[in-house]
């Protein structure tokens, strides 16, 4: 009996024991196929001063999804597969029109953001926008209360790339959205042509000054009139807020624009054979037409990098998804010029960024600006006193219009701390490194993108203007560090190097 005991604890344990090890298999090969981590949705508070959401139409739950609007200025982030600090990503700044929220691209019966975009390995920012249409209001002259595009360029991308670890070159900034959206995709590409590389508007209204556009205006608005965001439709400021007057901007924008053309298509959406899609079908006919307007400025200014999608379809998330996979599988994030020596900027604003010049008016234009660049040559027509900080931190102010040589020159310097840790000949150690600079409001603040280079490693700095550099000093004495970037003058440190 006691052998025949021993026996069966033998084999109940060596059956536990076969039994673990099948298990820690079968966990091991399902952790080897599964994905180390997923893309991952974080909700932020965006609030800023620039646009008070209280007078606002924001929007209530679009889906049984969705919740009552918090009553802020929030925006959904998507972080990719595998997202770290440590990395950088490219960046899509994704809109939403008319009547739908901040959430409305993540929300699954909606744009399904997760699907729409799976695999894409970018930081996605999705805003805000009211139905604002991501303007500065004209308000009478005051161009503020809100400040859509100010919002955009001054809060909304600072306190990203601040925030998440967005890489500094124009090619991976890009830009989309639908509709009402779809118009701030192209406005915000026009004003800030040096940021953006890619633009991709969806179904999106472009042209702010076509009849239809004017007549129907309050329905896309929420009521609100079209003279309090754009002023006269014959105005100066409603001209510098259509991307049909704003051609030249586009100039070196690679453009994916994609549009229904109202014919139905019932195999995408059936609701397309019923009645109640005939005025969605007819908006988007109309929206067609907007935007072969806009498509032909860009392409009469010289912009060879412009595709153009016309399919059938109305004016609904099942036409705008799998546009959206269009341009993502065509890629977003493609060759781009950096900074071109000759370009045309138009505006109707009262501050901003033309490429790598800064400008600001006092007091506020009354008239569109444009500003042609040649080389170091700027030429500025227009009305009022102009501000500016060109590339090179150089400070002037003229009356428009004038003409006249930039200098060659950096007129600020680079500021440069250094700290080394564990420096000895041999051995490895850590330089630690913090960099500031003038900004484009004349004030030190850190500097992105800097090239620090030390002992044979080279980095770039980061949006707070830090980098950290592993070396392996050949030698004892002194570790020089530099640093350098386009438009400032480079600076250097001396490290100690111990035996």
């Amino acid at each position: 009996m006691g052998n025949l005991k021993l026996g069966r604890n033998r084999s109940s344990n060596a059956a536990r024991s076969l039994l673990a090890s099948v298990i820690a298999g079968l966990a091991a090969v399902l952790l080897a196929a599964a994905p180390a981590s997923a893309q991952k949705l974080v909700t932020i508070d965006a609030s800023s001063d620039y646009v008070d959401p209280s007078n606002q139409h924001l929007a209530g739950p679009v889906t049984e999804n969705m919740g009552p609007h918090p009553g802020k200025l929030m925006a959904n982030v998507l972080l990719p597969d595998g997202y770290t600090p440590k990395k950088r990503y490219p960046l899509l700044l994704l809109l939403h029109g008319s009547g739908e929220r901040f959430d409305s691209w993540a929300d699954p019966l909606l744009g399904d953001i997760r699907n729409t975009a799976k695999g894409l390995n970018a930081v996605i920012v999705m805003p805000e926008g009211a139905q604002g249409f991501y303007t500065n209001w004209w308000n009478d002259g005051e161009r503020e209360d809100p400040a859509w595009e100010s919002y955009i360029r001054e809060s909304l991308l600072p306190r990203i790339q601040r925030r998440f670890s967005i890489r500094p070159e124009r090619r991976y900034h890009a830009i989309a959205g639908f509709s009402m959206g779809g118009y701030g995709t192209w406005l915000t590409a026009s004003q800030l042509p040096g940021f953006f590389g890619t633009a991709v508007p969806l179904s999106a209204f472009a042209s702010i000054r076509d009849p239809l556009a004017v007549t129907a205006f309050a329905a896309a608005s929420g009521g609100t009139p079209y003279t309090t965001i754009y002023g006269p439709s014959n105005g100066f400021y409603a001209e510098g807020h259509d991307p049909v007057a704003l051609g030249s901007n586009y100039r070196y924008t690679n453009l994916d624009v994609y549009t229904g053309d109202g014919r139905p298509d019932p195999e995408t959406r059936p609701e397309n054979a019923q009645p109640g899609d005939s005025l969605s079908l007819l908006l988007e006919q109309v929206l067609k037409g907007q935007n072969d307007s806009a498509v032909a400025a860009a392409e009469a200014a010289g912009n060879p990098n412009v595709d153009y999608t016309v399919h059938k379809g109305s004016h609904n998330w099942e036409f705008w998804r799998p546009d959206l996979k269009a341009a993502i599988s065509r890629g977003l994030f493609g060759p781009a010029t950096a900074q071109p020596s000759n370009w045309t900027y138009s505006t109707a604003a009262s501050g901003g960024q033309a490429w790598d010049i800064s400008f600001n008016f006092s007091p506020a234009p009354t008239a569109v600006t444009t500003f042609e660049r040649k080389g170091n040559h700027l030429k500025v027509t227009g009305e009022g006193d102009l501000t500016i900080m060109d590339g090179n931190g150089c400070w002037f102010t003229a009356n428009l219009p004038f003409s006249r040589t930039l200098s060659d020159k950096p007129c600020r310097a680079l500021k440069l701390k250094a700290r080394g840790k564990g420096l000895r000949k041999g051995r490895k150690g850590t330089v630690t490194v913090t960099v500031k600079g003038l900004d484009s409001a004349a004030v030190t603040s850190p500097v992105d993108a800097a090239r620090v280079t030390v002992a044979g490693k080279s980095a770039l700095t980061s949006y707070n203007g830090k980098a950290t550099l592993k070396v392996k000093p050949g030698k004892s004495g002194k570790l020089v560090v530099k640093v350098k970037k386009k438009g400032y003058r480079p600076a250097k440190r001396k490290l100690n190097v111990r035996r």
